[in-house]
């Protein structure tokens, strides 16, 4: 049987109708369009057009990412825009010039569609109802620009331009609870000119972002967390929250620093959390699975949990806490030279794992009955106390075979699963007071469900290394909701 035949005409018609300014076009007037067009496939960094070039051609984005932006004195480049959805680019200068005053080039591979701007003009002066179309693109465009002007003459942070950013790129409307991921398409420094700050000041801001739980990066994938978006009034709308202020900087000293209520229960249970996903990347480097990756991940951790710990033996703790902090740094040495021995030890991991974390969830516990939390101080420990479950629960699953301790690991990880379930259903009787956080319970639920399904062998799942990266995948996943789900129990003991 021979193959189809390509048909030019009708892949550029099913592009077309992609866009927002042609979807409702006419099939004749979308055929008069397409037999004046043309199909690109151009890999990154190719020129559409230079500044100055006369305007024979219009360009639609299809797929992919593309930067507009002006030369100006010293050949500095000045960003206009970074395109990441169909539309028409440069549409002001479409309808207002006869040669492009701007420049554009691909940001990554990318498909388009050019047009003759001699017949999309034609189009514009016959149809009403298009013109009325182009007429509302160039006003969306407008009120964008004018947006991003006042923004950045208002004072607004980095934080608060890469936020805006972000929600963009997610088509502006997010949902509740949940999480919603965009994935950043150009590098750094082309994101930090789009936003007019520094590549140094987008890193710091991208981490602020994450330091207060409103995203999560892996990589050029950004998760935004929708929930911790938001304000955490109870009995109140949900309100977004804002970034516009600069945050008033602390110096970062020895001496001892007081922790609000919910963060010290926070940074307490995120140290129990960390011995766990420690030991998950450690085992991940032993069954092969992204070695190098692995590595990077344990030390990151590691680091992690050193920064913490530090913070904390800074901060101004009860008694009880502080002598339970500083047998946890003891036990920290000898987990450290476990991961980080040159012969490979799962054993004595797994071991020196499990007597860490007890240590840390005393700690947290400790933590948690002596700060002034108020009735919200409890459940950010025990909604912390789900987030190192998560996590353990997918540690033993790893350490099972590797560590030769299938019946230990099963008994564990039925016991984890039982206090998870238990935990759960405290908190969602505990959270009616705030819409997004019933929502979030919910989606933690969700994703809950998920990751108990795959933990059981599955013959669609026939290699070991494919069940554990789904089991991993899905236990990072939930770990993300039930983080969020601390971070908005750990915002309501703020007025305490």
């Amino acid at each position: 049987m021979s193959a189809r035949p390509f048909n030019r005409r009708q892949v550029l018609r099913d592009f077309l109708s992609r866009c927002p300014l042609f979807s409702d076009l006419a099939t004749a007037q979308l055929d008069e369009l397409c037999a004046a067009g043309r199909l690109l496939e151009l890999p990154a960094r190719t020129a559409l057009y230079h500044s100055g070039d006369p305007m024979r051609e219009v360009f639609m984005l299809c797929d992919g990412s593309v930067l507009r932006y002006r030369l100006l004195a010293g050949e500095t480049r000045k960003i206009i825009e970074l395109v990441h959805t169909p539309r028409v680019l440069a549409l002001g200068e479409v309808f207002g010039a006869q040669r492009y005053a701007s420049a554009c080039e691909t940001v990554s591979p990318s498909i388009l569609v050019a047009l003759d701007v001699r017949v999309l003009r034609k189009l514009v002066r016959q149809d009403i109802a298009f013109s009325a179309g182009v007429i509302e693109a160039l006003a969306q465009r407008q009120c964008a620009i004018e947006f991003d002007v006042t923004g950045h003459h208002s004072g607004l942070t980095g934080a608060q331009r890469i936020l805006d950013y972000l929600i963009e790129l997610a088509g502006g409307e997010l949902p509740i609870a949940g999480e919603t991921t965009v994935e950043l398409k150009a590098k750094k420094k082309i994101l930090a000119a789009r936003m007019g700050i520094t590549p140094e000041a987008f890193s710091r801001s991208l981490r602020e972002l994450a330091d207060k739980g409103v995203i999560v990066v892996d990589k050029s994938r950004i998760h935004i967390q929708n929930a911790a978006l938001l304000e955490t009034a109870p009995s109140a709308a949900p309100q977004r929250l804002n970034f516009a202020r600069k945050l008033r900087r602390t110096d970062v000293d020895d001496k001892p620093q007081r922790i609000a209520a919910g963060k010290l229960i926070n940074h307490c249970g995120r140290l129990r959390l960390l011995t766990q996903r420690q030991a998950i990347a450690w085992a991940l480097g032993e069954h092969g699975i992204a070695p190098a990756e692995s590595a990077i991940q344990l030390r990151q951790r590691t680091t992690e949990f050193e920064r913490t710990l530090a913070q904390l033996q800074r901060a101004n703790l009860e008694p009880e806490p502080a002598r339970a902090l500083e047998a946890l740094g003891a036990a920290w040495l000898s987990y450290r030279e476990a991961l980080f021995a040159p012969e490979s030890d799962a054993g004595r991991v797994l071991r020196a794992s499990e007597e860490i974390v007890v240590l840390a969830d005393a700690l947290t516990t400790l933590a948690a009955q002596t700060a002034d939390g108020g009735p919200h101080g409890r459940y950010v420990n025990v909604a912390g106390r789900n987030r190192m479950l998560s996590q353990r629960i997918v540690k033993f699953f790893l350490f099972q075979d590797i560590a030769d301790a299938a019946e230990e690991a099963q008994r564990q990880i039925e016991a984890s699963v039982a206090a998870f379930d238990d935990n759960l259903a405290e908190l969602r009787r505990s959270g009616a007071e705030l819409p997004q956080l019933v929502a979030q319970l919910d989606e933690v639920g969700t994703q809950w469900a998920r990751l108990h399904a795959v933990l059981a062998p599955s013959t669609e799942r026939m290699r070991r290394s494919q069940h554990i990266r789904l089991v991993v995948a899905k236990g990072m996943r939930l770990l993300r909701h039930v983080d969020t789900a601390v971070k908005l129990y750990e915002r309501l003991t703020s007025g305490h």
